[in-house]
């Protein structure tokens, strides 16, 4: 297959690299420094199960919509979510009017980015996707390291028998490495279970500069982050898909027994990089306001994070 990753981050790097190992033509769409870094040099990835430091093609994204869609079966999408809009805008013009377009797969962290892409593209050829249990970081230029066991969950946002045939095939591929697949009739449901996690620790572990162990099995810090997943659950129901308590008990439950990570908002913090706080927070302060309530855990958490956050990078 001919496989397009846009974003050389952890998780795209790590997705991509899996890809190159099994034969596939891969390709990471780049910017910055990355991408002169990449242009010139190979991609180290390193795993508890598999290594590797190999020249992989990179390219801008400016330089992706030169290339004939029809070439191309599929495009991940492991980029940040705020970055979601302004790709989906660039890549319409590229496939309007094609009669042969790839897949687009999202990787990315929130729940709304698949409804983006389906405003941008044929809505068929969009797959929600989400990782669970593997933590993936830059460390330099070029070098990304990851730990943990890997499972992957893809559905088709508008099930058909073509995209169900594709996501068939996809994952046999999947299946031929050391990670997980699943695949799930309704993926919007696996994402708002990923959002309650997400909500639940990433922006508290970057305020409280901790691990997520350190945290979930803390007396006093653990109800907060159970109070972080009550509200995303509260606000799983404007979407739809009312996600009951028993649910959020059972996740918490297994949070609990999880390797104890740095979620990727810690590490965007220790970056100097932009934080997901509207893709994650924001989602569930805005939705259980529909509902005519407050999110005061995720409300506070994310408000005190961002002000010192940004009174940090002021200085």
């Amino acid at each position: 297959m001919n496989i397009v990753v846009i974003g050389a981050g952890g998780v795209g790097v790590f997705y991509g690299v899996l890809f190159h190992r099994l034969g596939h033509n891969v390709k990471f769409v780049a910017r910055g420094k990355n991408l002169e870094y990449l242009k010139e040099n190979k991609i180290k990835l390193t795993h508890s199960t598999f290594s590797l430091n190999e020249k992989i093609e990179a390219l801008s994204i400016e330089e992706l919509v030169l290339l004939n869609p029809k070439d191309i079966d599929i495009i991940f999408l492991a980029t940040k979510s705020m970055s979601t809009e302004n790709i989906s805008l660039k890549l319409e013009e590229w496939i309007k009017n094609k009669k042969e377009i790839p897949y687009f797969i999202s990787l990315q962290n929130g729940v709304e980015n698949e409804d983006i892409m389906c405003e941008h593209y044929n809505k068929e050829y969009v797959i929600g996707g989400l990782t669970r249990l593997i933590a993936a970081h830059t460390i330099t230029l070029g070098h990304v390291e990851s730990t943990g066991e890997v499972q992957t969950i893809l559905g088709a946002m508008y099930p058909t028998k073509q995209n169900q045939e594709f996501l068939e095939n996809l994952k046999k591929e999947l299946d031929k490495t050391d990670t997980t697949t699943f695949l799930s009739q309704n993926i919007k449901l696996e994402l708002w279970n990923k959002l309650i996690i997400n909500n639940g620790v990433n922006a508290i572990c970057a305020l409280l500069g901790e691990k997520t162990g350190r945290l979930i099995n803390d007396k006093k810090v653990s109800k907060l982050i159970y109070g972080l997943m009550s509200e995303t659950a509260l606000a799983s129901k404007t979407a739809g898909v009312n996600i009951p308590k028993e649910n959020v008990n059972k996740m918490f439950e297994l949070m609990t027994n999880f390797e104890s990570i740095k979620p990727s908002m810690l590490i965007d913090l220790e970056k100097n990089r932009d934080l997901e706080l509207e893709d994650i927070c924001g989602v569930v302060i805005k939705n259980c306001e529909k509902q005519g309530f407050d999110a005061p855990y995720t409300r506070s958490v994310s408000t005190i994070l961002e002000f010192l956050y940004d009174k940090k990078r002021a200085k």
